[in-house]
């Protein structure tokens, strides 16, 4: 029986399907090696962390203990207004695939938050807005299933970060 050196094996897969060349550098290439499931934690605390400090009121779906909830139907309470929020890196086509947005959870709208390599970028539509397709690029995400969907959006679609008090303020007090 021959010795197969799995390591080098693997190693050279791996070589083959890496990430595209534009994560090789710039300020939020550390979100590629986070987990799929870190990615939104990561999303989730930068948009708290981003309106403290921006003074706009958030909260989060608590248990009955006072703990955060982990499963909810809304993700996070701005302004009075429940967001199902999603986060996603620009993949190779130059797009964001915000995944998993579900139309039978009970929340008010979806905020989206874009990470490319050196920007970032959201969007905020109602959830009437999403459903009908009014916010455009809804797929589902599973042929011939309807309970969870992909929301696809080029950078230029979105709102560049800078913009998020006066679009947030704005959007949630006209919902």
């Amino acid at each position: 029986m021959s010795k197969i050196d799995y390591n080098r094996l693997f190693i050279e897969s791996l070589k083959k399907h890496k990430n595209n060349p534009k994560w090789d550098k710039g300020n939020f290439i550390g979100i590629k090696t986070v987990s799929n499931t870190k990615v939104g934690s990561v999303g989730q605390d930068f948009i708290e962390s981003l309106c403290d400090t921006l003074s706009i009121k958030c909260i989060f779906p608590l248990k009955k203990n006072g703990e955060r909830a982990t499963q909810s139907p809304w993700d996070i309470e701005i302004n009075g207004v429940k967001f199902e929020l999603k986060t996603a890196t620009e993949d190779t086509s130059g797009s964001f695939q915000f995944n998993h947005i579900r139309y039978h959870r009970k929340y008010d709208a979806v905020l989206c938050l874009g990470v490319t390599p050196n920007k970032l970028h959201f969007g905020i539509w109602s959830k009437a807005e999403v459903s009908t397709g009014k916010a455009g690029g809804l797929v589902s995400m599973e042929k011939g299933a309807n309970a969870s969907y992909k929301l696809t959006k080029k950078p230029i679609t979105l709102m560049p970060i800078a913009n998020f008090e006066k679009e947030m303020k704005e959007f949630t007090h006209n919902f």
